[in-house]
C-alpha cells in the first residue's frame, strides 16, 4: 500500500466536503478498518467523520492458551465484560501446529510454532495465512520472542521483524506482508544485541527492544526502516534475582517528546500469589493478573480507568484475589495476554498466489 499523497490527498478532500456524511460514513464502512484508520490522515475533516461515524471499539482482552492433554490445541479466548461474571469466550482454536502467539495487531493474530511458518490468523473471517519461511530460522526453546508483528499507519503496511541472535547482529530480518521474501536490514553496532527475557514490542509504528546490559532501549522505525535509542529511565541492575511485589510501568515518548520517559502505572501485589499478565497487563478500567500460569483475574482501578493527566502515576494496589476469568477450558496454560479488536480485514490480498 502507497503513502498518501498530500496533494492527491487535499484535491479529493476538496471534492467530497459537498457529500453528505452519512453518504460518506456508508463509503468509509465499506473499506478494510486498517485502510479507514489510516484515511484519517488525509484532513481534519476526514479525522473527524471517521472519528465521529466509526469509532474503534474498545479493546479487550485477548488470552491465547494451550492445552496439551491428549490433543495438542491453541486456543484464543476474548474477555468481553470484566465488570459482571469475567466470563471469556472461545474465538478461534488450532490443532497441532502453532503454540506461541507473537502478537496482535488490528484484529490479527501472528502465530508461531515449531517447524511450522509463522501464520496470521483472522477469528472473524476464519482464514490463516503462512507468511514465507524466515531464512536462518533455527528452533530453539524461545525462538518466538525473536519476532514482533507491527503496523504502520501513514504507509498502511504491515511487518513482520526478527532479530536473529540475542549476543550480537549486524543485521535484523524484516517481512513486509505481502512480499515474497524477507529482506536484511543493517543495524548500528550500539543496537545489535537484546535481552530474551524482554522480547520486542511493536506499537505505533515502531518495533522496540532492550540492548543486552539493559543499557538503552532501541526503536526501529517499521516506515523508514531507521533506528533510534535512549537509555532506560532508571538503573535495572545485572542480577537475576526478580521482585514481583512491586512493578513500576514507564512509558516512553508520550506527547511530542518520543525520547522522553514517563513513569505512568506503579503496582504493587500484597498478599496473594499473583503477577502481573503479560505482555499485555492493563485493560481498560481494569488489570489483570495470572497465577501459576493456568488463572486469569481482573482487578478494577479506583480510578475507573481514567486518562491520566501530564506527569500522574497510577497507583495500583492488589490485595484480594480479583475477578477470575471463567469459561477457559480445563488444563490449559495461558501463555500471554493481548489486546484484541475485531476485524473483517481480509487476508486474502495478501496471499502470494492471489
Amino acid at each position: 500500500m502507497a503513502p498518501i499523497n498530500s496533494e492527491a490527498a487535499a484535491e479529493v478532500d476538496g471534492a467530497l466536503k459537498n457529500l453528505p456524511t452519512d453518504a460518506f460514513v456508508e463509503i468509509l464502512l465499506r473499506l478494510p478498518p486498517s485502510s479507514r484508520w489510516r484515511f484519517r490522515l488525509v484532513s481534519w475533516h476526514w479525522r473527524a467523520v471517521i472519528d465521529e461515524g466509526t469509532p474503534r471499539g474498545q479493546p479487550k482482552a485477548l488470552l491465547f492458551c494451550v492445552n496439551t492433554t491428549m490433543v495438542s490445541a491453541s486456543s484464543a479466548y476474548v474477555v468481553d465484560d470484566l465488570s459482571s461474571d469475567g466470563r471469556s469466550r472461545e474465538i478461534w482454536r488450532q490443532y497441532r501446529r502453532h503454540d506461541r502467539m507473537i502478537g496482535t495487531c488490528n484484529g490479527l493474530l501472528c502465530l508461531c510454532g515449531g517447524t511450522n511458518p509463522i501464520a496470521l490468523a483472522n477469528p472473524v473471517t476464519g482464514e490463516t495465512l503462512d507468511v514465507p519461511p524466515c531464512p536462518g530460522y533455527r528452533i530453539w526453546q524461545e525462538s518466538w520472542k525473536a519476532f514482533s508483528f507491527g503496523f504502520h499507519l501513514p504507509t498502511g503496511l504491515y511487518k513482520i521483524v526478527r532479530l536473529p541472535r540475542a549476543d550480537g547482529f549486524s543485521e535484523l530480518q524484516v517481512l513486509t506482508l505481502g512480499d515474497a521474501s524477507w529482506r536484511d536490514v543493517p543495524v548500528p553496532g550500539g543496537s545489535s544485541s537484546y535481552r530474551l527475557d524482554a522480547g520486542l514490542v511493536s506499537v505505533d509504528g515502531s518495533t522496540f527492544w532492550v540492548t543486552k546490559g539493559a543499557e538503552r532501549v532501541v526503536s526501529f522505525d517499521l516506515g523508514d526502516e531507521s533506528f533510534a535509542n535512549v537509555a532506560l529511565p532508571v538503573d535495572v541492575g545485572g542480577g537475576r534475582y526478580r521482585c514481583h511485589q512491586l512493578t513500576e510501568v514507564w512509558v516512553l515518548g508520550e506527547g511530542r517528546d518520543r525520547h522522553k520517559w514517563s513513569r505512568r502505572y506503579s503496582v504493587q501485589v500484597q498478599g496473594v500469589a499473583q503477577l502481573l499478565a503479560r505482555p499485555h497487563f492493563a485493560h481498560g478500567e481494569y488489570v489483570l493478573t495470572t497465577e501459576r500460569g493456568t488463572k486469569v483475574f481482573g482487578h478494577r482501578l479506583r480510578d475507573g480507568g481514567r486518562p491520566l493527566v501530564s506527569g500522574e502515576v497510577r497507583s495500583v494496589r492488589i490485595r484480594d484475589p480479583g475477578t477470575p476469568v471463567a469459561g477457559i477450558a480445563t488444563n490449559s496454560f495461558i501463555r500471554g495476554t493481548f489486546a484484541y479488536v475485531e476485524t473483517t480485514e481480509p487476508l486474502s490480498c495478501y496471499r502470494l498466489d492471489s
